[in-house]
């Protein structure tokens, strides 16, 4: 017996399903693309270690039984698809007009299964990682979520944890959430802020870490998180937005999921800038998704109760329809940018002074920022500039690393690695009804905007006049009509260079020279 099999027998928690993620996003791969050209053999295959490394998921239960239809004996394929039906594939029209099952339909045993499965349907779950209990309390309670309480969607490779609280008060901050991810070291005086409720997880959880750095679960209700943890030793060193885009790029997007479902996160920028930072800016990119704070622990608190402060300050009917449409977290990003100190209006708003990389101790106007949530309507909700396309093409490209690093709907970020000097980034928006494209970082002055139409750009970059800790960032806004420009969207464009003082190993080829 081989040793996956041997793993897959022992008894899997949900916390076990964080760790499995990447091999089943490799399976699943492999799976789409023996199904495209008809390999029934490889789809067999790789269902199997499917099933073998998720044992209690419905859906590569199902699959297999897709893939096992092809085959002559329908035994093993009826089998498999009553055992998914068990684990929670209870979908009878999709059972029965499934094309990959049209073999089995003159079975009576798959007659039988169909309407099994619409039998089941109305029977609650009891087995897999479907089966989930939801957690009861009431708001501004503590509220602790154990592994009944969670289930883990594959989609997103991230927890979806199952809350149903109700209100017992007032406060300005019912139907929040509060979660702490770095054990308690910058941990928000809960009290001050009526109605607010602190999400906590059971001592398994906690043991397993999963309550530690970068976010990972989806919840039903606006969530305001902070975590002052950092990576400070190693050739990797680096604060959790660096790391979230760079060595942990696979959880970019799960970070964008979290933004348009209301979740508001602060970090602090530790080294990876002034004034705690020797090296400069060693970012090499930004995105909108996280609030970065300059210094290290409770640096962060300052901007998580603006963003709190900001929250309890809208009208119950603004609110309410901003956490309906996904907006909460836009907003209040574009209501933080908006109230920096030194930053005035459009013209700022639109420019370099309301983006920095890293936010500033103590650096916004608070009472503004209240004022700003207060006066907003409904009408007034702004929209999320979309990056409906960013195309760019070297004529000569040497390097076999990629240069994309990442790609996500509100940001995408590239490492200039082709040899030519001059690079030209056509970029498309999406999202609303008037777009503002602006240059907000660019301390070298290596780049030029030229707007292409209503909704398009063109940025050309003289990558020589850029340095590993001088990066360009382009900023993409977007309006309606009756509303005030929203939060940004970003495009980044960085270097390496290992000759230089600093050039971040992760984005440096491994067959590149290191500086001495």
């Amino acid at each position: 017996m081989n040793a996956l099999c041997c793993i897959a027998l022992a008894a899997l928690s949900i916390w076990d399903y964080p760790s499995r993620q990447p091999m089943h996003e490799k399976l699943r791969g492999q799976f789409i693309a023996a199904l495209r050209t008809g390999d029934t053999e490889t789809m067999t295959e790789v269902c199997r270690k499917g099933v073998e490394l998720l044992p209690d998921d419905p859906t590569w239960r199902y699959n297999l039984a897709c893939s096992l239809s092809y085959f002559k004996d329908q035994g093993p394929a009826l089998d498999a698809l009553e055992k998914a039906i068990d684990l929670g594939f209870r979908d009878p029209a999709a059972i029965a007009a499934d094309s990959d099952l049209k073999r089995l339909e003159k079975n009576p045993r798959f007659r039988d299964l169909v309407e099994y499965a619409d039998e089941m349907k109305r029977r609650p779950l009891l087995l897999g990682p479907m089966a989930v209990t939801p957690a009861t309390g009431a708001f501004g309670e503590t509220v602790t979520l154990g592994g009944h309480n969670l289930a883990w969607n594959f989609d997103v490779g991230c927890f979806d944890a199952k809350l149903s609280l109700v209100a017992n008060s007032a406060g300005g901050n019912t139907g929040d959430l509060y979660f702490n991810r770095d054990e308690g070291q910058s941990m928000l005086v809960v009290t001050n802020w009526p109605g607010l409720t602190q999400v906590k997880l059971d001592r398994e959880g906690r043991e397993r870490g999963m309550d530690l750095n970068w976010p990972n679960m989806l919840f039903p209700y606006p969530v305001f998180g902070n975590c002052s943890r950092a990576m400070l030793g190693g050739q990797y060193w680096r604060s959790l937005p660096r790391a979230l885009m760079t060595t942990d790029v696979r959880s970019i997007g799960a970070m964008h999921r979290f933004y348009r479902t209301n979740q508001i996160w602060v970090f602090p920028a530790v080294y990876d800038c002034q004034p705690l930072g020797t090296n400069g800016d060693v970012f090499a990119s930004v995105t909108p998704y996280w609030i970065a704070t300059e210094g290290r622990s409770w640096s962060d608190q300052y901007y998580l109760r603006a963003a709190l402060e900001a929250s309890r300050s809208f009208r119950r009917d603004t609110k309410r329809e901003l956490v309906r449409r996904g907006l909460l977290a836009p907003t209040v990003q574009m209501l933080v940018r908006r109230s920096l100190r030194g930053v005035a209006g459009d013209a700022d708003y639109l420019g370099p002074k309301a983006h920095p990389t890293a936010f500033p101790a103590n650096g916004l106007d608070l009472p503004r920022l209240a004022k700003s949530a207060a006066e907003m309507t409904v009408s007034q909700i702004p929209p999320v500039a979309v990056l409906a396309g960013v195309g760019t093409k070297p004529t000569s490209n040497k390097s076999v690393w990629p240069e994309l690093t990442y790609a996500t709907p509100c940001a995408c970020a590239f490492v200039l690695r082709a040899e030519d000097r001059e690079r030209t980034f056509d970029i498309k928006a999406a999202g609303g009804e008037e777009f503002e494209f602006a240059v907000v970082h660019d301390d070298l002055g290596a780049a030029k905007l030229e707007r292409r139409g209503r909704d398009a750009a063109r940025v050309t970059v003289d990558r020589a006049a850029l340095s590993p800790t001088n990066r360009v960032d382009l900023a993409v806004f977007a309006k309606n009509v009756g509303t005030g420009w929203g939060a940004p969207s970003f495009v980044s464009l960085a270097v390496v260079d290992p000759s230089a003082p600093y050039s971040d190993p992760a984005l440096t080829p491994l067959d590149q020279p290191k500086a001495e």
